[in-house]
């Protein structure tokens, strides 16, 4: 693929040289004959400008440029610059056209160029004042963008903000760049008008109240959470050197008490909050509890889970407290948690809910890993495989010992007794509760079962 030719002012100049005003003439004449100036939409698929554009072409056989230069100027003289601009935008979609179209445009571009058109004038001139906050769906805007960039390559995007901001005030403005970031065609660009907006608003000591009030953040309700504008806010914050969610944070403990918030952001995620919000102000929380110097005790009351009864390890509120659990203890929060449930409910009632919980499947991974500590504390206290094997009361359950919930929890703890030969020493203690023949038949009955198969086989 070969680059894309540019054609600067000096260009221009040179290629208008080669232009002889017989051939501009006839080139006009035609135009007229074939009653192009009557059409506008889709001009450039016609058979008649194909037509045109040959003859063109054809006296022009050595500078090409030229002949694009003489149809970019006739085009331009019946319909208008804006309207050309329009049809080459449009002509560049189809594969057909898009090169011609192309080259097209840079004569363009070059002519106003030439002409010392500022961005300002080009801006009007493409009719752009019209659109308001559509302006970066509007069609010709990208040819603006082009045109700013062949004024100055390193410094467009501060040129063009110059324009937009005499225009536009800065609600206006950040609205409209926060709607273009959600394009992907347009996304780039907006980003970075976006941050040259933000630095206008540090450089004009707006504080972060005032950009929340700007982005239209400042509702009663808790929708701003879900709104596109609050990652612009986040990043001025940051732009500011402050915490964004512990600001959030502040204007929310206004309106929920703790446990409130925290289950807020448990449904936060099922409510279309985005997660980098919810794991933010999750974070926020946990660090206000730690410089109030909360407990793991406290926090369980305060998310009341003491009032939770033998459903606890079923709530959505257990992977909160675990988690704030986990940044006060990193090295051992399971250990912890498993302290205060302990306390609470006794080594019987405790482990029959990690036997229901982790049947059930819910809470799968917080249930695993404080059964896992449940099973070190009686390795701890030298419990043997039968001492469990009776502490579940599986030695009550007779011929349904394998359908037991709590078959599997033993299971766990001899492997973990045995982890070479777990199996040698299950048997062994299968076999003092249960005679030979009557062993055997459960053991045939339970291949059978596909939960309780795999270990039968």
């Amino acid at each position: 693929m070969t680059a894309r030719k540019r054609i600067s002012a000096y260009g221009v100049a040179k290629i208008v040289e080669k232009l002889t005003p017989d051939k501009q003439k006839a080139a006009n004449k035609l135009f007229t004959q074939l009653k192009l100036h009557e059409t506008t939409f889709d001009l450039f698929k016609g058979p008649n400008f194909q037509t045109w554009v040959k003859s063109v072409t054809k006296s022009y056989t050595k500078t090409p440029d030229a002949a694009n230069a003489v149809i970019v100027s006739t085009i331009a003289a019946r319909h208008g610059d804006e309207a050309l601009a329009r049809m080459l935008v449009a002509a560049k979609e189809a594969s057909t056209t898009r090169r011609f179209a192309t080259q097209l445009e840079e004569i363009q571009l070059a002519n106003w160029l030439a002409s010392k058109q500022t961005a300002d004038d080009v801006f009007k001139l493409l009719k752009l004042d019209d659109e308001g906050v559509k302006l970066f769906k509007d069609p010709v805007f990208t040819t603006w963008v082009s045109y700013a960039t062949k004024l100055d390559g390193n410094k467009s995007d501060a040129l063009m903000f110059s324009v937009l901001k005499a225009r536009y005030d800065d609600d206006v403005l950040a609205n409209m760049f926060i709607v273009a970031k959600e394009t992907r065609s347009t996304q780039k660009i907006a980003a970075k008008q976006e941050t040259l907006l933000l630095a206008k608003w540090a450089d004009d000591g707006k504080t972060a109240d005032e950009a929340f009030k700007l982005l239209n953040l400042d509702t009663k309700t808790d929708d701003f959470l879900k709104s596109p504008a609050l990652d612009s806010w986040e990043s001025y914050v940051k732009l500011l050197g402050e915490d964004p969610f512990k600001l959030i944070l502040a204007t929310l403990t206004a309106r929920y008490t703790d446990e409130g918030l925290a289950r807020m952001l448990v449904v936060a995620t099922k409510d279309h909050i985005p997660r980098y919000v919810v794991v933010g102000l999750e974070g926020a929380l946990f660090n206000k509890w730690q410089d109030q110097e909360k407990s793991v005790e406290s926090v369980f009351k305060l998310l009341n889970l003491n009032k939770a009864g033998d459903k606890i390890l079923e709530s959505p509120m257990l992977r909160t407290w675990a988690s704030y659990v986990t940044k006060l203890d990193t090295k051992k929060p399971y250990e912890a948690m498993f302290s205060v449930l302990k306390t609470r409910y006794g080594d019987e009632v405790l482990t029959n809910m990690l036997i229901v919980a982790a049947k059930s499947g819910s809470t799968n991974y917080h249930v695993t890993r404080l059964e896992g500590v449940l099973l070190k504390t009686w390795v701890s206290d030298g419990k043997t495989a039968d001492d469990i094997f009776k502490l579940l009361r599986l030695d009550k359950d007779g011929d349904q010992l394998f359908e037991s919930p709590a078959f599997d929890m033993w299971v766990s703890y001899v492997t973990k007794l045995e982890g070479q030969n777990p199996d040698k020493l299950m048997l062994s203690v299968l076999k003092t509760h249960y005679k030979s023949g009557k062993l055997e038949n459960m053991i045939i009955a339970a291949q059978n079962v596909p939960d309780t198969k795999t270990f039968a086989v």
